[in-house]
């Protein structure tokens, strides 16, 4: 299904163009049809022979944290220590990367993906011990539902509480932020930017 948009988006724009998937099948065909980044939220844990496609390919990676499979991630989640769970988790996505020669690695501890809002927030708090990894941190925290659980609000009511987070994130060391509201939050992480690190 996405294959056509990269085709087309390909020829239109000169910004890297990123496919979301787990299945090396998928990521293949979206990287022959333009695709530069695969975004694997189980960390090439799913299918392992998506990092290999990858690397055939000289793309760069995103390896996310996730507690089960996407049906049943919620499922009452538990973790002894969250974030060193997850550290753990990541390193080891990170050595597969690196083991197949991938050479632009970008870590991603995966807000939502199994988690309560408790394992969330702490996640968020604890950013910093993720720059350990020494690799680019994604942080992707918009419109996500635990914010609901924080103050009730609908999905496209969580254009604050984005920011608020990102911003805090930013300030915890993350690198990239994933966003549905471009703008709003390009404006405030220049900002943050300028405050944080006197750019």
């Amino acid at each position: 299904r996405v294959i056509p948009v990269i085709s087309e988006l390909k020829n239109k724009i000169n910004i890297p163009i990123s496919i979301d998937t787990y299945k090396s099948e998928v990521a293949e065909e979206a990287l022959k049809a333009g695709a530069e980044i695969v975004n694997d939220i189980s960390g090439f844990k799913f299918d392992k022979r998506n990092a290999e496609v990858t690397a055939k390919y000289k793309a760069s990676c995103v390896v996310m944290h996730i507690k089960g499979t996407p049906k049943d991630m919620q499922k009452n989640p538990v973790y002894e220590n969250v974030v060193e769970e997850v550290f753990e988790y990541l390193k080891d996505s990170v050595d597969i990367a690196k083991s197949f020669g991938i050479k632009q690695i970008i870590t991603d501890v995966g807000i939502g993906f199994g988690k309560t809002l408790e394992h969330n927030l702490e996640l968020l708090r604890n950013l910093k011990r993720f720059k350990d990894l020494e690799y680019p941190l994604l942080l992707g925290v918009s419109r996500k539902s635990f914010m609901d659980k924080i103050f009730p609000m609908k999905m496209d009511e969580r254009l604050e509480g984005t920011i608020a987070a990102n911003v805090l994130g930013i300030s915890n060391g993350a690198n990239i932020i994933r966003v549905h509201d471009v703008s709003e939050n390009k404006k405030a992480a220049l900002i943050a930017d300028k405050i944080l690190y006197k750019k």
